[in-house]
């Protein structure tokens, strides 16, 4: 990866990364050592005040900007004339908080900028790993019922719960609370055996506590866990590689995209990118290629070429 290319899954970090992330983690990120991160971020910092707006954590009454060239230094991502009011609210409060909103006698435009402000004070990163956003934060769907606390509160006390899910009642271990929000559900991330799957909370008809003891596994977090998901889907890992034209914002696009994830991104001579990366969930990842158009080829697995001209296929039927 070239110093152009790190500019921009630099920034793609930041921007999907509000609440900051360090020098070290960006070097990891990028897969440099911290001697070239430090390189690229003094090249960034030198046009601070007219192209990237970006401060640190160490800006504020810091005259030695030697300071703010450490590894553990956080960078953060300004957004122009924004000014943010601090709001800590727990995730339970500001579902409470954002279902109110529908009832304000506002118009649609204003409460979902309220809705925003109110989440850009979330700061998710310190809910534990029970707790976990994944996606872009669109404004959360209330939970129904108690579900949330209920769930909650048998992780605290690692209790098994029983669940009644599309009319089958099951005994599992509950791990956490997963929010996408492309499709705007809530799932619970339980382990069933030595299973760990999701259950779209919307499908469990009943959900109760039970006395019976479960050890939380070690070391597991919902951010790892799903991490290579594309999507809520189950399936394989699998290994895949795709190549991007140099095409009008579908790099930009790219590279946010995937800012994210572990994804590898190198730049091939004609300029076009190619992606590599571990996935699980094959549906999800497909539409995603697709729609980039002719601009993208996935080149292996060939499984995922055959999908792809299926699916092309499917859609050439529509038109003749």
């Amino acid at each position: 990866m070239d110093l152009i290319d790190r500019m921009g899954k630099i920034m793609a970090l930041l921007e999907v990364h509000p609440e900051g992330l360090s020098g070290s983690t960006l070097a990891d990120r990028c897969g440099v050592p911290w001697g070239t991160m430090k390189q690229d971020l003094k090249v960034l910092a030198s046009s601070i005040d007219t192209t990237f707006p970006l401060y640190t954590d160490h800006d504020e009454g810091n005259d030695d900007e030697r300071d703010l060239f450490q590894p553990e230094v956080k960078w953060f991502m300004a957004a122009a004339e924004k000014r943010y009011t601090p709001v800590h609210l727990n995730v339970r409060e500001g579902i409470k908080v954002l279902g109110a909103l529908d009832y304000l006698q506002e118009e649609n435009a204003l409460k979902e900028r309220l809705r925003q402000k109110i989440l850009a004070g979330f700061d998710f990163e310190e809910e534990e790993s029970y707790r976990y956003i994944k996606g872009e934060l669109a404004p959360l769907e209330p939970i129904q019922g108690d579900a949330f606390s209920l769930i909650e509160n048998a992780i605290w006390k690692s209790r098994r719960i029983i669940i009644t899910f599309n009319g089958r009642e099951i005994t599992v271990d509950p791990l956490g609370i997963v929010y996408y929000s492309r499709l705007r559900l809530w799932y619970l991330v339980a382990q069933h055996g030595d299973l760990v799957k999701t259950y779209q909370l919307k499908n469990i008809q009943e959900l109760k506590e039970t006395s019976e003891p479960f050890v939380y596994p070690e070391g597991f977090t919902l951010k790892s866990w799903i991490g290579p998901r594309w999507g809520m889907e189950y399936g394989d890992l699998i290994r895949v590689k795709v190549r991007f034209l140099n095409r009008s914002q579908t790099l930009t696009k790219v590279h946010k995209d995937v800012a994210h994830r572990m994804s590898k991104l190198t730049t091939l001579e004609d300029g076009s990118i190619l992606f590599q990366d571990e996935i699980i969930g094959v549906n999800e990842f497909i539409t995603w290629v697709l729609g980039f158009g002719s601009a993208a080829e996935i080149l292996e697995p060939v499984e995922l070429r055959i999908l792809i001209l299926e699916r092309i296929r499917e859609t050439l039927k529509n038109y003749t």
